[in-house]
């Protein structure tokens, strides 16, 4: 319904770089008559999970990078420390 009333305004396209975005892009195919609903959610599916794939190959590039756990029973004393702990390293403004 989201991507129906995008396209409904009339001033907007499927090379527009939020409409190229994972879903809205999947969306505006199959509302263009490119595929049915399952051909829809398949592709949808396979380009989230791409698109994590990359995220986590980008992320493993970064050592200095720390994740946190958002399902423990209090991930924030740890989220506040990590973050205080980064912004005691760096160079203050001036």
């Amino acid at each position: 319904e989201e991507v129906r009333a995008l396209r409904a305004r009339g001033d907007l396209h499927a090379g527009l770089p939020a409409l190229r975005s994972v879903g809205y892009r999947q969306a505006w195919t199959h509302l263009d008559g490119r595929g049915d609903a399952m051909s829809f959610r398949d592709a949808g599916i396979a380009a989230t999970r791409q698109l994590a794939k990359r995220q986590l190959t980008w992320l493993r590039s970064m050592p200095e990078a720390q994740s946190v756990d958002p399902w423990a029973a209090d991930p924030w004393p740890l989220v506040l420390a990590q973050a205080s702990a980064l912004l005691e390293t760096r160079p203050r403004a001036r």
